[in-house]
């Protein structure tokens, strides 16, 4: 859904965090089309660099502008296709199934639908691989603060920290932690959806239809024969 900048203008100015709840940074400014749909945001991250994020990754939420994570639009795209060339590779396979449909526009169908899932299955194999390099990152970020978190700890307990610094410190570090936990686990849904969308369609893809399988096509009916009794 397009956001106007009557909607993100009160943001600029502004934090702004990512689906997760981690700071992305301050939004500077927004960049529109003639209508005034907002096309991109430029947000300053870390006051040292700028990353100008696509309408594609703005959402509005109840708790203001959120920006949702390039691989899950990345994803959700990919999930997209997949379920609309599943769906129309099982409809035509029915209607022809059923002789609904003659063969002729049957086998035209089913040649542009396999062309077009040969397109997604390539655009899908690089959308997982990115899907994993993300839940890879996550997994040692998960590792580092663990570690962080355990030698926090053990400072604490030989009094070496206070329990000021120590409760400062300790709830950013689990906070953080639970963060990519949850974001991993998001990850790895999207993963488990990919992968049995474009299972279904291999499936209906490789279906073979037996002529036994189709409906018959049935023949105009005839007429009753006339006899004609010849009297002698």
């Amino acid at each position: 859904m397009s956001v106007t900048i009557d909607q993100v203008e009160k943001f600029i100015g502004q934090y702004v965090k990512e689906e997760y709840g981690r700071t992305v940074g301050k939004v500077l400014t927004a960049f529109t089309d003639i209508t005034g749909e907002v096309e991109a945001i430029e947000v300053a991250v870390n006051d040292s660099a700028l990353e100008k994020i696509g309408s594609e990754r703005i959402k509005l939420t109840p708790d203001g502008l959120v920006i949702v994570p390039e691989w899950k639009v990345k994803a959700l795209s990919a999930e997209n296709k997949l379920d609309r060339v599943r769906k129309r590779l099982r409809a035509i396979e029915e209607l022809y199934r059923k002789g609904s449909i003659p063969v002729h526009a049957y086998e035209d169908m089913k040649r542009k639908l396999e062309s077009g899932f040969d397109k997604v299955k390539g655009e899908v194999k690089e959308v997982k691989e990115s899907l994993k390099r993300r839940a890879n990152d996550l997994e040692y970020q998960i590792t580092r603060l663990e570690r962080d978190i355990s030698n926090l700890m053990m400072l604490y307990m030989s009094n070496e920290v206070s329990e000021v610094s120590y409760k400062a410190a300790i709830d950013y570090l689990k906070d953080a932690r639970s963060r990519c936990i949850e974001e991993k686990k998001d990850i790895e849904k999207h993963v488990s959806l990919i992968s049995k969308l474009e299972s279904e369609a291999s499936d209906v893809h490789h279906m073979p239809v037996h002529d036994e399988e189709k409906a018959p096509v049935t023949e105009p009916a005839e007429g009753p024969i006339q006899v004609q009794i010849m009297e002698t």
